[in-house]
């Protein structure tokens, strides 16, 4: 029995350490392999239960081998931006295909040698594809499937994963957000000097505008008025302020051929008709634009012009000024020019402006409105008095601290009498008008500071028209049951016993020091792209203002006004042209961000990384891939770079486990082992041989 057990024994030893053997020889052969872990083999002993105290029964050994899965390897420079190296606990998740389906199982890998295979997908040596989760622009995670509202960064399955392909990422242009201007406006302006600067901006399509500021002193001390009329190809433009006010407002209407006779467009609820045969109609509502004296498409813009400024009062010239809400282009009379200026917005629709064959012939083609001027910016202030009746005698307006009464019987009040004695409005506001220019000396007689217009429906002079004046803001105040108060325009009503200021605050407004005291003008609202680019009014799926930077109050790191000429220092802004997809760079927390070589770049992916509890207990596959098991536990799927797992590091490969010199070292041990055990069988075969001659 006991010689039988010491071949028993010997046996065990031979099995042993042929597993031992095993285990190196798979160490030596994969030194070179990425990501791979060393085996290493203990021994155990198979101990046989002693049956008496004075007789030993031989036990055995038994080998365990164990892959150190959870040993670091070094980390060896690559080439190549899509190899990655996992420096701390984790592994990629992978997938023997491309689009994995519910059938097909995940698995885990250190192996970061990625390429991408012809697909576009990334494909380990292995032949394993890397799976990420899916991401917005801004780096949020977002479910691989497109019908799911929610991702689960918590399970590993094709709702939430997918494949990480670099061929489905498109060219990309990215709107200007932001343009930064810094010049200084010369001390020594006079009102009415004008300057202007350049600066170019891209739409979400990646086409490149370019758009002039022009600056011009204002008749107010240390005050600049700021115009930016809309880049052709779009359809209004406004400029405002933190609140959202508007500053300024532009349209405009390019045309590119002649209309044909009949075409029509709709202007603030008027339809103005092209007609060649001069057979001009003037209704309410439709009005004749006489085109039979003109051969261009520039002399149609200037019938129509003329149209429209001789038939609706919004419009027109009036009392010595010249109205500019409506204008034809002086860089391309081709053009009309509509610029808002506190009255009310403008409404155009152009949709009906066909030549014979039916072809459009503005650039744009559907209806826009021009945003109304805040009363803020506006130059000047409008008193619209009802039709109905004027105010009733004795009724008083407080203006610029001089008193008017309505005077139905000329009592005697003086210059600031106001004769409403023929019972119209159209004679009292006349009257007013003249007793202002009459007795406040700010305001000339024959001058523009002081206008009447006329109402655009009725034709009744209803509007008093007050201008800022150079020498700040005074109030108008009417008197506590005023008789038929007036509104603005645009129809808000005044009241009696309210002071409402008589005053316009400028775009950029400079203290004693030549720095900026106030910016009223921070961002660009553009609409209307003629090419189908997003407006850029910050609403849903569309592109953001443009925010302006002229500098900080306060400071002169931007606009400037001290006694120098105009000298433009800096204008940036961000945005691009489209650019093709060029590459990628991968963060320590796995963001796949899309290089372009137009300098943009876009997050397209986030590389997570599984951990386990026990990873030394995860099942080793062919291919240098793990699978979970019953002794690593279930996988924790994690962000890289946070908490227990380590950073993924592009351009980098883990190299393996195998220290060749101690798996040299082990093999000699080994085979000394294994010849010790082969002695053992020997010399036990030959004790046997002994025993079988006893017997002879």
């Amino acid at each position: 029995m006991s010689l039988y057990g010491a071949l028993f024994s010997g046996v065990s030893g031979l099995t042993a350490q042929s597993s031992a053997m095993s285990a190196i020889s798979d160490n030596i052969t994969n030194v070179s392999t990425v990501g791979y872990k060393g085996t290493s083999v203990n021994f155990q002993t198979l101990v046989t239960k002693q049956a008496s105290t004075t007789f030993y029964s031989a036990g055995g050994v038994q080998s365990k081998p164990r892959a150190d899965v959870d040993v670091q390897g070094l980390l060896q420079a690559s080439s190549s931006t899509t190899d990655i190296a996992i420096s701390g606990n984790g592994f990629y998740v992978v997938n023997r295909v491309s689009e994995p389906t519910s059938a097909d199982e995940y698995l885990y890998t250190r192996a970061g040698s990625f390429i991408q295979d012809k697909e576009g997908y990334l494909v380990n040596a292995a032949g394993f594809f890397l799976q990420g989760w899916p991401t917005d622009s801004t780096g949020k995670v977002v479910p691989a499937d497109d019908n799911l509202a929610i991702a689960n960064q918590n399970i590993i399955s094709n709702d939430y994963v997918e494949t990480v392909n670099l061929s489905r990422v498109g060219g990309t242009a990215t709107a200007t957000s932001e343009i930064s201007i810094g010049a200084n406006l010369p001390s020594d302006a006079t009102a009415g000097d004008a300057y202007n600067t350049d600066a170019q901006f891209f739409d979400s399509l990646g086409n490149s505008y370019t758009i002039r500021f022009d600056y011009e002193r204002t008749a107010v001390n240390n005050n600049w008025d700021l115009e930016v009329e809309p880049p052709s190809g779009t359809s209004t433009l406004a400029l405002e302020d933190t609140s959202g006010n508007v500053y300024d407002s532009w349209g405009q209407l390019e045309f590119t051929a002649r209309p044909a006779d009949g075409a029509t467009i709709v202007i603030d609820g008027i339809t103005y008709e092209f007609d060649s045969n001069a057979s001009v109609v003037n209704t309410a509502t439709l009005r004749g634009v006489d085109i039979s004296a003109s051969t261009t498409v520039s002399g149609d813009v200037t019938a129509l012009v003329n149209t429209i400024k001789g038939f609706d009062t919004d419009f027109a010239d009036y009392d010595g000024y010249t109205n500019t809400r409506i204008a034809q282009s002086t860089t391309n009379t081709a053009s009309i020019l509509f610029h808002e200026d506190g009255t009310k917005a403008i409404a155009v629709n152009p949709s009906s402006l066909l030549d014979s064959s039916g072809n459009a012939v503005t650039k744009q083609t559907t209806s826009f409105s021009v945003a109304q001027q805040n009363e803020l910016y506006s130059k000047f202030t409008q008193f619209k008095f009802p039709v109905a009746g004027p105010p009733a005698d004795g009724d008083t307006m407080t203006i610029n601290g001089i008193v008017y009464e309505f005077d139905t019987a000329l009592d005697g009040v003086g210059g600031t009498n106001v004769d409403v004695n023929s019972n119209t409005v159209a004679l009292a506001v006349a009257n007013l008008a003249a007793a202002i220019e009459a007795n406040d000396p700010n305001y000339t007689a024959g001058g523009t500071g002081v206008r009447t217009r006329q109402d655009a429906n009725s034709g009744v002079v209803d509007t008093l028209v007050l201008s800022s004046l150079s020498t700040g803001t005074y109030n108008v105040t009417f008197s506590a049951g005023f008789t038929n108060l007036p509104s603005t325009p645009s129809g808000t009503a005044y009241a009696a016993s309210t002071n409402y200021p008589v005053d316009t605050d400028y775009a950029l407004v400079f203290s004693s020091s030549g720095l900026p005291s106030a910016i009223n003008v921070t961002s660009i609202e553009i609409g209307g792209f003629t090419n189908g680019a997003a407006d850029m009014n910050g609403g849903a799926g569309n592109s953001a203002q443009i925010a302006l930077d002229f500098g900080t109050a306060g400071e002169a790191d931007g606009m400037t006004q001290f006694g120098d000429t105009f000298t433009p220092s800096f204008i940036t802004q961000n945005g691009s042209q489209f650019g093709s997809f060029s590459g990628v760079t991968i963060g320590t927390d796995g963001l796949v961000t899309a290089l372009f070589d137009n300098g943009e770049t876009r997050i397209i992916y986030k590389v997570p990384l599984a951990t386990f509890t026990n990873p030394n207990g995860l099942e080793s596959k062919t291919g240098n891939v793990w699978s979970a098991t019953e002794f690593s536990g279930d996988y924790t799927l994690r962000e890289a770079d946070n908490g227990p797992t380590g950073q993924i590091i592009q351009a980098s490969l883990e190299a393996s486990t195998v220290d060749i010199g101690e798996e040299f070292t082990n093999m000699i041990i080994v085979q000394r082992a294994y010849s010790a055990s082969t002695k053992i069988i020997t010399t036990a075969d030959q004790m046997l041989e002994e025993l079988l001659r006893a017997k002879r």
